[in-house]
């Protein structure tokens, strides 16, 4: 018999719950947050320039270059940048601290510019470790408590939500989805109105590479379309998960928010249990994203459509 679908815990009050819209993001090319302790420790200071960040790239690769570090002068500073990055992993960083703030830990924003079709995001450095560099040193009461804490992040961000009237898939700002998953497909990135839509449209990509499947009916691939959308990360991998230096590891920073957006309520379940390894499978998976809507059927289904898709 099939397992049953696994449902999250009741909704939160009203009070407890964050409403977000895409209109609530700072959307410019270029933007500095003054409030910021970058500016704050020292009000004539200036972000370095595009130029200055590039200069310091140890080669000439651009579309997912080295981060790079600025720690003279005591600018605890680091950029992301390159062809890859997107401001909506930016205005993620930015809704966390205002919205968030003593409940997920992630590095504070100072700001971010666009330039030649390249987006720099200047964030705070935090002084941790990956999770990976010490996952080996752990034993399973270390990794359950690990997973606990993301557990907790999890339900933070189970009570963003959307405006019922302007619901839709795509990250955080109204822009695709940034998923590794859909990223070669601009039409499965969407931005989708509905879980259906999105379905629709996977069903019409793998129709286009194996034009021998129906695409008519998204159930060929048991996808639900009556489940919630939900705020998700969509890569917990140990490397973006920052941890204490010391015992007993404690996770300071969760990072590399780019995946991250508005998906179907599955989606991070099933994308955690397909990435694979004894973290996703065991401690994300049964217990950090327990109360994660989701099911083995989804899951064979996730697996499926990656495969037609050629992304796994």
């Amino acid at each position: 018999m099939e397992p049953q679908r696994r449902c999250p815990p009741p909704a939160l009050g009203d009070d407890n719950r964050i409403l977000l819209r895409p209109s609530d993001f700072p959307a410019a090319e270029n933007v500095d947050f003054l409030e910021t302790a970058f500016f704050r420790a020292d009000k004539s200071r200036k972000l370095p320039t595009p130029s200055e960040v590039r200069s310091r790239a140890p080669d000439s690769g651009t579309y997912r270059p080295f981060l790079i570090w600025f720690t003279e002068n005591g600018m605890n500073l680091v950029v992301k940048w390159g062809d890859y990055i997107t401001i909506a992993e930016g205005q993620v960083y930015w809704m966390l601290k205002k919205k968030l703030k003593e409940e997920i830990p992630t590095p504070e924003i100072y700001g971010w510019r666009t330039q030649g079709g390249q987006v720099f995001l200047y964030l705070e450095c935090t002084d941790g470790l990956q999770l990976e560099e010490v996952y080996g040193q752990l034993d399973h009461s270390d990794k359950m408590e690990l997973a606990g804490q993301i557990k907790k992040f999890k339900a933070a961000l189970g009570r963003l939500y959307q405006d019922p009237q302007e619901r839709f898939l795509g990250s955080i700002g109204g822009q695709p989805l940034q998923d590794v998953v859909c990223e070669p497909y601009k039409k499965i990135s969407g931005p989708h109105k509905t879980i259906s839509s999105l379905h629709d449209q996977i069903l019409r990509e793998i129709a286009t590479t194996f034009p021998d499947r129906d695409p008519q009916n998204p159930r060929k691939i048991n996808l639900p379309d009556h489940v919630s959308i939900v705020l998700s990360h969509c890569d917990l991998d140990p490397k973006n998960i920052l941890v204490s230096r010391t015992n007993p590891r404690k996770v300071i920073a969760l990072i590399d928010w780019h995946q991250s957006g508005w998906y179907p309520s599955y989606w991070e379940w099933c994308k955690a249990k397909w990435c694979g390894g004894e973290w996703g499978r065991k401690y994300l998976v049964e217990e950090a994203l327990e109360n994660q809507e989701g099911s083995e059927a989804d899951f064979r289904a996730f697996v499926d459509f990656t495969r037609l898709l050629g992304v796994c």
